[in-house]
């Protein structure tokens, strides 16, 4: 049942009178029919063929002097088009300037003659009616900026590991030590390889581990079984894969290694002297470990200012209550999966192992863009309540944002951007949102965790 049937009268470019009428699909999807009448129509397609014959080219006539009929019968199909784009434009004008509803998204068009002119029949998504908190001031408990002992002292260890040299030892392999090594793996009696795809667990001619780590990826069985070998000296170790490997032909049986000890070599930490404390541009241990205590107080701070703002929105998010539209998870669904084939892909995944996990990924976006698509319409709701608008500055900050993040040149960026508008309004509408960030944690109170 159509609950709108009113006529919306719509002035612009000599389109003064539209029919709209609106029925409810869901709360947050719409079916609108508008109508043009004859006059309408055939004005409108007057104006896309005059704008074909400005740029028409016909053989034996200069470009945009070719005759309307002639170009009509010619460029038919890209009339039509241009017609077809135009009228749409116009209704979707005529429909944002309606009070019933606030479109978030076209989902489709479908156009009719009818009584001489043309219906256009929108599915179409509309923004939900989001009541918003009767205040936006939060309270959320943050960690101290402040850096403890405990932290600069593993700061200082981080930093004389990263120049520790590897002396090669004669003795037997202690915990820590780093080893190089070959190994060949059998489960009953046949090559791992048969069993296991990643080579790290088959045949290696010459690798390096560190002896008893019990983080370290791969054959924990040899990385721990080494330990009391020397240099030259060859053992066979076993190795149990769990229940719960991947590659179920070689979960939960054992292995056997052959392995043979090529090089051993401990790891000499640099002393804290003044040519450690020259490298950090520091005259002693007192200032070196000033200035870690200062570094770690400034990421903790940057941490903490991204943590208050998540912490408010999600608190105001928590007692808002409202239904989706379906093009909005679409689109956040969409993006994610985006972003998650560039992870894959930079980070070496192949084709063949996205497709294999494809359904798993599908899942975790669909989650995922739930809760963003949520975030989204309410930050937005919080923007339009608040007026807040998206000033050239906030423009520049997201476009800089986006080319860092794409490592794109800010220019080919732009020119990127001339081409794309849906992209282009996709940045707007994340400026906006960002806009909205700032206003709710501008309004956070903050404590520190005791």
């Amino acid at each position: 049942m159509y609950f709108n049937a009113a006529v919306f009268r719509y002035r612009r470019k000599g389109f003064h009178i539209m029919d709209t009428k609106i029925e409810d699909i869901s709360n947050t999807r719409k079916k609108i029919a508008v109508k043009f009448s004859a006059d309408e129509v055939s004005q409108n397609k007057a104006n896309a063929l005059d704008e074909v014959c400005r740029g028409a080219k016909i053989d034996g006539f200069r470009p945009g002097k070719a005759p309307k009929a002639m170009v009509e019968k010619v460029y038919a199909k890209a009339v039509e088009e241009r017609a077809d784009r135009a009228l749409a434009s116009k209704a979707i004008d005529a429909l944002n300037a309606l009070k019933d509803v606030e479109l978030y998204a076209v989902v489709n068009i479908d156009k009719s003659a009818v009584d001489g002119g043309e219906e256009l029949v929108f599915t179409a998504d509309v923004y939900p009616e989001v009541k918003l908190p009767d205040s936006l001031a939060t309270h959320v408990e943050l960690q101290s900026d402040a850096a403890t002992d405990e932290e600069v002292d593993s700061a200082v260890e981080f930093h004389r590991n990263q120049r520790a040299k590897y002396e090669e030892v004669d003795r037997e392999i202690q915990k820590g030590d780093f080893v190089r090594l070959a190994y060949t793996g059998t489960i009953d009696g046949k090559p791992v390889s048969e069993f296991v795809k990643a080579p790290i667990y088959a045949d290696q001619k010459s690798t390096w581990e560190e002896a008893g780590n019990a983080d370290a990826p791969g054959i924990q069985g040899v990385v721990q079984g080494i330990l009391g070998m020397k240099k030259g000296e060859k053992k066979t170790l076993e190795h149990e894969f769990p229940a719960e490997f991947p590659d179920k032909e070689a979960a939960g049986k054992k292995a056997l290694y052959d392995v043979e000890i090529l090089e051993v070599r401990q790891k000499v930490l640099p002393p804290l002297d003044a040519d450690f404390f020259k490298a950090f541009e520091v005259a002693d241990e007192a200032a070196f470990r000033d200035k870690l205590r200062q570094s770690i107080a400034s990421e903790k701070k940057s941490h903490n200012e991204i943590m208050k703002r998540q912490l408010a929105v999600d608190e105001l998010m928590a007692k808002c209550d409202f239904p989706l539209p379906e093009s909005a998870v679409d689109d956040e669904r969409q993006a994610i999966l985006e972003e998650m084939m560039t992870r894959f892909m930079s980070s070496g995944a192949s084709r063949e192992d996205i497709e294999k996990n494809k359904d798993a990924i599908v899942e975790n976006a669909s989650r995922e863009a739930e809760g963003r698509a949520k975030m989204r319409i309410f930050l937005n709701r919080v923007a339009k309540a608040n007026d807040l608008k998206v000033e050239n500055e906030d423009m520049s900050r997201m476009l800089w944002q986006e080319a860092m993040r794409t490592r794109t040149k800010p220019e080919d960026l732009i020119k990127q951007l001339r081409n794309d508008p849906q992209r282009r309004n996709r940045l707007r509408s994340d400026a906006l949102l960002q806009k909205a960030i700032n206003f709710i944690a501008d309004k956070a109170e903050v404590s520190v965790k005791q």
